[in-house]
């Protein structure tokens, strides 16, 4: 462990060292702040044994010399006059005013006009016969109002509107004849006098019109499904991954994303990069699954069926029956698919079941809950290899994947010192690598200096090597540098949850506040289905508390060895399943 300290110091000792009078904020950026919010902050950092007040009240300083307070405003002008004194008696200071002004309440549009539209599904789209378009339009109250294929649009009522007329809606079912020509849709408000407002959308709109269906597919085994083409800062929700060469059937487009039905009942998303469209078109047919075997080899079993073609497919986990379904859209499932086992040490049982007319259901139970799964296709044979439990449940001669988070132009969260998310997960992961490795497992780690290494080669990297357990190392960070803080887990996948819950149990025994253990989590190395996975959102370095006790070397031994003891847990909660 004598190699961590060094790392320590060099992290930490530029922010530590002066003892002069000195006031840098972190929050506000600026003196003059217009908000429309009354909760703010005032944030930074000061020397270390500094004292701090702001309008003479006294603020506590952290042993960093990092301080946050939070402060309700006053409609109007709220001044704020913050002084550092350092022991000597040398003081500096600043002076912040917010201006707060609350937004105004909507009113009714007072002249003759439009004042906008929102149309959803939102951005440039491609239309198929059947799809949905709704509008929503704020103008002139009571008047006639029209939109495509002058179709009417309803002034709401007030009631459904806050007070406020004016407000009109409607919807619009794409017909056979339609034809946008990818241009925008034109909004129209009439008078009884004839006088008209109108206002274009701000999008173009086009109706797809092939006699044969348009179809594409995947590039490579990195294809991933969504379920909508908008999300959060990390991304659209995904909803799954794709083997290469799978056939989609395409039906619209919305901005950079081709929407696809997966069957009957269900459509998803795509980013257009990911598929390949210059391929044969032809006419789609429902394949026949047929052929089943289920067996297995010296490390995994596996289940597999004949289609016709490479179809998209689902799949999720329901662990306390141990069960994996998987979901083969465009399939019809022959009767008397086989269900004999063959060698089997981990499956027990196969159902093939029909959910809908062209969704084949193939529903493995297991001998314990899931501990991941692979779905891939060799020619149009779909194949599912499930991993077994490991024979040992120890920490000795497992393969662990360790995921530093950020690093090199990607320095994820900072916090009030200016210390830096890329830099404290390696410094964390380097620990928990040299712990693990002493417990007898084996650490394969997507980066052990600071460098930048993409997402998606990470994801690839980890789902090439395929370890036997996956942690991603992360920092948490908010707006609010007072009330938010603590230890975080995060996953996706069902079968993670387990192991989320040991670590996350025992890093709260280390005086953190609880965070949660969050499921659904769209973070993409939450994504893979073939090994269980673990983002550990060690704590905030937003927050002045948190972050000053991930600066003490003990602290984050403290921190790696409740990790560990996680795993522990989780590893020995596995094998009393047996």
């Amino acid at each position: 462990m004598k190699f961590f300290p060094p790392i320590f110091i060099a992290l930490c000792i530029p922010f530590l060292a002066s003892s002069q009078a000195n006031l840098r904020l972190s929050q506000p950026s600026r003196d003059q702040n217009n908000v429309t919010t009354a909760k703010q902050f005032i944030a930074g950092r000061t020397c270390v044994g500094c004292t701090l007040t702001i309008n003479n009240d006294a603020v506590h300083v952290y042993s960093t010399g990092t301080f946050a307070a939070k402060y309700e405003l006053s409609t109007g002008r709220n001044s704020f006059f913050i002084t550092t004194t350092a022991p000597n008696g040398e003081t500096d200071t600043k002076n912040v005013v917010f201006y707060y002004n609350t937004p105004p309440a909507p009113v009714a549009t007072s002249i003759f006009r439009i004042d906008y539209i929102d149309i959803s599904p939102s951005g440039n789209l491609e239309l198929m016969e059947g799809d949905t378009l709704r509008i929503k339009m704020k103008g002139y109250p009571g008047e006639t109002a029209s939109w495509f294929n002058d179709s009417p649009l309803r002034e709401m009522p007030a009631s459904q509107t806050g007070g406020v007329p004016g407000y009109y809606a409607g919807t619009y079912i794409i017909q056979p004849g339609d034809s946008l020509l990818n241009g925008k849709i034109m909004v129209r408000l009439r008078k009884r006098n004839g006088e008209t407002a109108v206002l274009a959308s701000p999008n173009r709109y086009r109706v797809m019109r092939n006699e044969l269906p348009f179809t594409g597919r995947t590039i490579d085994n990195m294809t991933y499904l969504t379920s909508s083409p908008h999300g959060d800062r990390l991304g659209p929700d995904k909803i799954g991954y794709l083997d290469k060469d799978v056939l989609l059937h395409i039906v619209g487009r919305q901005d950079d994303y081709y929407k696809v039905r997966l069957s009957s009942k269900q459509t998803a998303f795509i980013p257009e990069p990911l598929v390949d469209t210059e391929i044969p078109q032809e006419q789609l047919s429902v394949s026949i699954a047929d052929d089943a075997k289920i067996w297995g080899d010296d490390k995994y079993d596996y289940v597999s069926v004949a289609l016709s073609d490479k179809l998209p497919y689902t799949s999720t986990q329901l662990v306390s029956s141990k069960k994996i379904i998987i979901d083969i859209h465009g399939a019809y499932a022959e009767k008397g698919l086989s269900t004999l086992l063959q060698n089997t040490k981990e499956i027990t049982s196969v159902a093939w079941g029909q959910p809908s007319h062209d969704v084949c259901r193939m529903v493995i139970s297991l001998q314990h809950a899931p501990w991941g799964y692979q779905v891939y296709y060799e020619n149009n044979r779909i194949t599912v290899k499930v991993k077994r439990v490991p024979a040992s449940l120890s920490l000795k001669n497992l393969v662990i994947g360790l995921d530093p988070g950020h690093g090199g132009s990607n320095p994820g969260a900072t916090g009030l010192t200016g210390t830096v998310e890329k830099q404290m997960t390696l410094v964390i992961a380097l620990q928990l690598k040299n712990l693990l490795e002493r417990e007898g497992a084996t650490v394969i780690m997507s980066r052990t200096t600071e460098k930048f290494v993409a997402n998606e080669d990470r994801l690839s990297f980890f789902r090439r090597a395929n370890p036997d357990l996956l942690l991603s190392i992360h920092f948490n960070s908010s707006v609010n540098p007072v009330d938010v803080y603590g230890t975080a887990t995060y996953y996706k996948q069902p079968f993670c949850e387990p192991l989320n819950a040991a670590i996350h149990e025992r890093l709260l025994q280390t005086g953190l506040n609880d965070f949660g253990n969050n499921d659904n989590f769209n973070f993409i190395l939450n994504n893979p289905t073939e090994f269980p996975d673990a983002l550990i959102e060690t704590l905030f370095l937003s927050n002045p508390g948190d972050e000053e006790k991930i600066l003490q070397p003990a602290f984050q031994q403290f921190i790696v060895t409740k990790i560990v003891e996680g795993l522990k847990d989780y590893l020995k909660e596995a094998a009393g399943s047996r």
